[in-house]
This record gives C-alpha cells, sequence and structure tokens, in this order.
C-alpha cells in the first residue's frame, strides 16, 4: 500500500503545500456521541487505510468533502474504487472504496462490517483539486443494508443555527492528533490491518471566527508562507464557517468530518464539515468547514426528504 500517495486524500483538512487538511488537542470520543459518523477506507488485499471521515445522514446516503472523492469512479461491478493522481501526473487506482460507520475504535470495536459505495455526486460547483474555492461537500450512496443512527442536519429538517463569534462548536475524526504525526496500523477483530492517523475516534470543541476576521488571518498565514499561488483565490462566505485560534483543531484524516452543534441534551446538529486550513492547530490560523446549509436544496434534491424512503 503506497501511504505517501493515499495521504494526499487526507490533505485539504491541513493544506498540504503548507508543510507538505486526529483532532489536534482533542480527546476520546464515544461513536454513540456521534450518531452516523463514518470512516471513508480504501481496501488493499488485507489492509485497510482511512482517508476521511463522513456521516450518514439516511439509511443509504453519507455526507464527507469533495475532495475525499473527487477521484472516485464506479467501475463496472457498480462499486466505487479510489484513484488519485500521483506526483508523475498519472492517475493511479488505489483500491475500493468502502465505509465503516460508528466506530468508537478502528481496530478494537467488535463490528468489522463495511458497505460498498455505489453513487459519488460532487456538488457541480465544486473545482476538482481546489477545496479552498468552495462548494466542498460531497454526497455517497451505499449498498443496502444500514440500519444504524443517522446525523440530524441543519436546514434539513433542524433549522439553522446562529453560528456568532466565540461560539463553540464541536468536531470530530479519526485524523492526526498532532501536525506531523504519522499513520499508525493494528490488527482489527476480522485480522485484517488497519491504518490511520488515530484509530480511536477523537473529539474537540473550536471556537467559531466571523468571516472578516478568518479571511485577515489566512491573508496574514499565506503571505508569510508565499504560498498565494496556492491559496490566493480562496473563498469564503456563506457555504462556509471558519472555527478554531490555535490549540484544538481539525487535522490529516478528518476532512469530511462533522462540525456540530449541541442541545442541552447533548443532541447533535451537524452544522459543518471539515474541508481545509493551513497547518493543524496554529495559532491565528483558523480552519475552514463547509457550512451544510448553505447547501440543504443539493442535499435534498439528491437525497430527497430526510426520513423518506432512500
Amino acid at each position: 500500500m503506497d501511504i505517501r500517495m493515499v495521504r494526499g486524500l487526507m490533505a485539504g483538512a491541513a493544506a498540504a503545500s503548507l508543510l507538505a487538511g486526529c483532532v489536534v488537542e482533542g480527546e476520546d470520543a464515544y461513536a454513540e456521541d456521534w450518531p452516523g459518523i463514518v470512516s471513508l477506507q480504501v481496501i488493499q488485499g488485507r489492509n485497510t487505510l482511512h482517508t476521511c471521515g463522513g456521516t450518514m445522514i439516511a439509511p443509504q446516503w453519507l455526507l464527507t468533502a469533495a475532495h475525499c472523492v473527487d477521484q472516485a469512479r464506479i467501475e463496472g461491478t457498480g462499486k466505487a474504487a479510489q484513484f488519485e493522481r500521483g506526483e508523475d501526473g498519472m492517475v493511479y487506482r488505489l483500491g475500493p472504496l468502502r465505509v465503516a460507520a460508528n466506530r468508537t475504535s478502528l481496530s478494537e470495536d467488535e463490528d468489522t462490517s463495511t458497505y460498498a459505495v455505489t453513487e459519488v455526486h460532487v456538488h457541480p460547483d465544486y473545482v476538482s483539486g481546489a477545496y479552498e474555492r468552495g462548494s466542498d461537500i460531497a454526497l455517497l450512496k451505499i449498498e443496502p443494508g444500514y440500519d444504524g443512527p443517522l446525523m440530524p442536519v441543519e436546514g434539513l429538517g433542524p433549522a439553522p443555527a446562529e453560528l456568532v463569534d466565540d461560539t463553540y462548536l464541536d468536531v470530530a475524526g479519526y485524523g492526526n492528533m498532532a501536525e506531523t504525526d504519522d499513520i499508525t496500523g493494528a490488527l482489527n477483530a476480522g485480522g485484517r490491518a488497519i491504518y490511520a492517523p488515530s484509530l480511536r475516534l477523537q473529539q474537540a470543541s473550536v471556537p467559531v471566527v466571523d468571516t472578516e476576521t478568518c479571511r485577515a488571518m489566512l491573508d496574514e498565514m499565506i503571505a508569510l508562507h508565499g504560498i498565494e499561488a496556492d491559496y490566493g483565490d480562496y473563498q469564503l462566505g456563506e457555504g462556509t464557517v471558519c472555527a478554531g485560534l490555535g490549540g484544538p483543531d481539525a487535522c490529516y484524516g478528518d476532512s469530511g468530518g462533522p462540525m456540530v452543534t449541541r442541545d442541552t441534551a447533548y443532541d447533535p446538529v451537524q452544522v459543518g464539515l471539515v474541508s481545509w486550513g493551513l497547518g493543524c492547530g496554529r495559532d491565528d490560523s483558523p480552519g475552514v468547514y463547509t457550512r451544510v446549509s448553505a447547501y440543504a436544496g443539493w442535499i435534498e434534491d439528491t437525497v430527497g426528504p430526510l426520513g423518506a424512503e432512500s
């Protein structure tokens, strides 16, 4: 398994060009607090590699980041495989794309079942390889059989939340716990080797940063590192949420995973998904999340009314 190539799929949350996109400075999380959380995985022989996060929002539909699957293809079998463009410009097949749901631990949980992906819908306004330009959102349909919990989504039932400056939101994933962490591996209950930046689900709380403050901070970071050619035309606005001011943050491997607000009973509603950022957990470098309510119409057009038979 070419770990270096597959790692490119994770890069959006950490902006690989800055240094080279699990929750940094987070804490152990439990899947029951994150209903429908998933791990997108590439299969190669007896090896499995986590690439991105996501959430089940309907019995056969999950929400993730477009940059996680913009190279995925439905093959003649009717199931998706993951592809990636190498440094030589060639596109390589990495292996079948599978979905594991509701895992507190990717290696220790007794449930080892996964689901094949049968449809890939990347938002039509997304520009491949340019997650910083916005519309970094995708929907995947999986084969029948999933009957687990679903993640409520703002704008699709729950009303959009008021996200003011310094509101704290929760984010979770199986990504790096430090910016320069490496991938770790272990055998799961079925004897298959599973690799991820963090095999244990992690979570953290991050403060909302208003758009203009976020823009000023990102502009300064881009100028400091001389990466205007890569990020000079990034987009912020109604389709994004900025959060994090150093310390807790999303990182490599968290892309596509959920950002939620919680009610007094600790029940979550997804308001965002992990998209990109300049490094992980850096001072004055907020993470950028896709605001899911901005795409509620597209989600409903693709999936149908949530709660209906899909």
